[in-house]
C-alpha cells in the first residue's frame, strides 16, 4: 500500500482524518465492545501499543540503514502500529466527544499549538538568521519547558481556588 502510491501523489489526510473519525463514531455508537470503552479501560491498550510502536520504529530503522529485503516489511509494520496508536487517539477523543468533555478539533489545536510554541527557532526565527546551536536549543527547551510547568501549576492553583 505505501509503495504503490506514485511520486508527486498527494492523500487527502483531511479526507482520510474525517473519514477515520466518522468510522470511530460509528463504533461507539454501534459496536458492543467499542461503546462500552472508557478512558481506563483503553489506557492498557494505548499503553500495548504504544511499545509495538516502539519496537517497529528500531526494526524499521534497522532495516532502513541496510535497505535490506526487510525494509519493505519493516515499513508496513510501522505504518500499521502508528495506525494503531493513531486509533487510540481517535477512540479516546470520541470519548470525550461522547461525554462532553473535549473534541478531536482540541486535541488537534492543542498539539499544534505546542509545537508552535516549542519551536520558535523555526515559527518565530528570521528566515536570515543563523540557525541556533544544539546548546542554544536546549537552553531554549529548557526555558519553554519551565514556562509551561509554570502555566500549568497556575492552571491547577485557579481551579483550585474556584472549586473552595
Amino acid at each position: 500500500m505505501v509503495a504503490d502510491r506514485g511520486a508527486g501523489e498527494e492523500p487527502d489526510l483531511g479526507h482520510r482524518m474525517i473519514s477515520l473519525h466518522e468510522v470511530i463514531t460509528r463504533l461507539r455508537r454501534e459496536c458492543p465492545w467499542d461503546r462500552v470503552q472508557t478512558h481506563a479501560t483503553l489506557a492498557p491498550y494505548a499503553l500495548d501499543e504504544a511499545a509495538e510502536l516502539a519496537e517497529a520504529l528500531q526494526a524499521a530503522e534497522e532495516a532502513l540503514s541496510g535497505r535490506t529485503a526487510e525494509s519493505a516489511t519493516a515499513i508496513e509494520d510501522l505504518v500499521e502500529e502508528l495506525g494503531d496508536v493513531l486509533l487510540q487517539v481517535l477512540m479516546n477523543a470520541a470519548i470525550g466527544e461522547q461525554a462532553g468533555t473535549f473534541t478531536l478539533a482540541e486535541v488537534l489545536e492543542t498539539v499544534e499549538a505546542k509545537m508552535l510554541r516549542r519551536h520558535p527557532h523555526v515559527f518565530e526565527r528570521d528566515p536570515d538568521a543563523p540557525e541556533p546551536s544544539d546548546d542554544e536549543l536546549s537552553v531554549q527547551w529548557e526555558a519553554i519547558k519551565a514556562a509551561e510547568r509554570e502555566a500549568r501549576s497556575q492552571r491547577i492553583a485557579a481551579r483550585e481556588a474556584r472549586a473552595s
